[in-house]
Parts: structure tokens; sequence; C-alpha cells
């Protein structure tokens, strides 16, 4: 497997589909030789962990926004407009965006639109090295299209490049992920930020960010934050709340979708609602830590035989973490003990 960070890579993520298993009985899971076992075993790993993707309403808001500055932007000489997802770690933002990006080339491809030809790169995705400057990024773009970088190649000349290459390759989503490295409180970084806008305007596509709290990074303060604030619509990735019906209700069906991903023979479809406030509790509500916690769930069910949830595990967990967390000492307490000790 290729990083997704060059165009084979990318493309290879792109033509790769892995279908669900044939949903089979325990008896008939049973029935089968270790051979035969152990590559479904193989198949429904490669879904869960890969092949299924749960479309949230945060992400379809999100997909439809992209999809709506794709549109526009074909015609906008110059002002073009973005977009950034912002999140604490754990809120799936580069999911979000590598599913955007894939289900877009594939749209493009399965419409023979001219962007989804052979020989071209609708899409693009690049991740920001931690405090890098404007050439370093470059180097990035031009490693993810294959470009010769020459030692003698200045940042106007690379800019140039990049640029030439992302229009001649009819790109037009230019996915930017961990862009909290842009923290511009470091010059180099506001250099690269720079850059990014400067690219923006050549090549044409729709540049969407994707980072840790993009807010606090200064990218959308003073001056130049002021422009991007204008040109890019911040998405906020947050975690599911429990509150309303409404919101129970979308939780709900998160759970349901992770319960069908997870392909188990003997899992009663609907079961893992009635953990639904115990998975809430253990995960606080974040998907990224329901996909891990469901994933190592459904893999002890595999490994023991039972193919189904232990949802008295999960309660148990739940019980003890909650009784741990009363038998840590108060932040006053803790605060007296670290005096005494000075």
């Amino acid at each position: 497997m290729i990083e997704i960070a060059t165009k084979e890579g990318w493309r290879e993520h792109v033509d790769t589909v892995f279908e669900r298993p044939a949903p089979i009985t325990l008896q008939e899971l049973q029935a089968m030789s270790f051979g035969d076992r152990a590559s479904y075993n193989q198949g429904r790993a490669q879904y869960s962990q890969a092949g299924a993707f749960v479309r949230t309403p945060q992400f379809e808001a999100f997909q439809r926004a992209v999809r709506d500055r794709v549109m526009l932007n074909a015609y906008r000489r110059v002002g073009k407009l973005g977009l950034i997802l912002s999140g604490e770690p754990g809120q799936g933002k580069t999911t979000s965006i590598v599913e955007v990006g894939r289900a877009h080339e594939r749209r493009r491809r399965e419409t023979n639109h001219s962007a989804g030809a052979r020989g071209k790169i609708p899409v693009v995705y690049v991740a920001v090295p931690a405090q890098c400057s404007a050439k370093a990024l470059m180097h990035e773009f031009a490693r993810f299209l294959g470009l010769p970088v020459l030692n003698r190649m200045t940042y106007g000349g690379l800019l140039e490049a990049v640029a030439n290459a992302l229009r001649k390759c009819s790109t037009e989503l230019v996915l930017i992920d961990d862009v909290h490295h842009l923290d511009l409180n470091y010059r180099q970084n506001i250099e690269a930020s720079d850059m990014l806008k400067q690219l923006s305007e050549r090549c044409g596509g729709t540049f969407v960010y994707a980072g840790i709290a993009v807010e606090r990074t200064g990218l959308l303060d003073g001056e130049r934050g002021g422009q991007i604030g204008k040109r890019f619509e911040v998405h906020v990735a947050v975690p599911f709340p429990l509150i309303g019906n409404e919101e129970k209700a979308r939780w709900g069906d998160l759970l349901l979708a992770m319960e069908n991903s997870l392909c188990l023979a003997d899992q009663r479809p609907g079961s893992i609602l009635s953990a639904a406030v115990t998975l809430h509790a253990l995960t606080g509500g974040e998907i990224g830590l329901l996909k891990d916690l469901l994933h190592f769930a459904a893999l002890r069910a595999i490994e023991d035989g039972t193919e189904m949830l232990d949802l008295r595990a999960l309660e148990h967990d739940l019980r003890r973490r909650q009784t741990a967390t009363k038998l840590l000492p108060s932040p006053a307490v803790r605060s007296r003990k670290r005096a005494a000790l000075r």
C-alpha cells in the first residue's frame, strides 16, 4: 500500500474498493475450513477498516459545501472560495477530506468528465510538515505530482512548475491536511500560508484545509487572516451530543451503521442500541474513539468465536472508569500535596 500523499498512492486509494462480505450464519462460519475462515475474516476486516464509510450529517453538509465551491470556482478568475475543516483530534477530519476527494474523483470518472480523463489529476492531497517553509511545502506538492526538483530551482520557479502542472492536470480539488502546522507565530509559516494563496490563484482549483483547532493558529487573524476568513468557510467537526431526541436519533443511526460494518456473524441487528448511552459515555461522542472501541470489541468477538459484541463488557468498562475517577483526589487536594512536596 502506497501513501496517499503521492499521485500513485492516491490513485490506488481511489481505485480500491472493498466490498462487504456476504452475510453468513454462525453455523456456516464454523463449518468453514481454516483457510476459508481466515480468508473471510480478512475480507471483513478490510471492509470494516477501509471499505465502510459512515456518512454523518456533519460530513454530508461538508461534502455539499465542497461541491458548491468546486462548481463556482470553475468560473472564477480571482477570489477563489475555499473551506476549512477544523476540530480536535479524533473527530474524523482527515477521513472526511480524503473521502470527499475520493468521491469527487470517482464521480468525475463515472460521468466521463474531462477532469477524470486518463492522465488527469482531479484531486491532490498534501499534508503540511511541522514548521515548514514555503519552499518545503512546495516540495510536498512536487512529490505528489512526481515533478523533478533541481537544487538550483528558486522558490518562484518551483511555484510556477507546480501551478502549471495543476492546470495541465485539470486539478479541481486541493486537499491540505494538518494545516495547524502553519502556526503563524513563526515567520516561515507565514510565507507558506502566503504561498498557498498564490498557488490557489494560479492553479484554479478549490482548496480545502483540515487541521486541529485551526481557529487558534492565527491563520484567520489579522490582515492575512481576514482575507482567508472572507473566502474560506469554516466547518467545525465536533463530538456527537446526546441531549435531545434528534441528537439521540443521530447517535443511534451512527451506531447502527457501525454495527453493520463490523460484519459479525451472530450480532443481532439493532442490539447495539441497548448500549447507546454506555458507548457515548465511553467515547464522549467522538467518532474516532467509537470506531476504535467497536473494532477492538469486534476483533475479540471474532477471536473467541462468539461473533457478537460483548455489551456487558462495555458496561463493566464504563463502571470501572467511573470508579477510578471517583477514587482520584480532587484538584484542590492534588494542589495541596504538590505544595507540601515543595
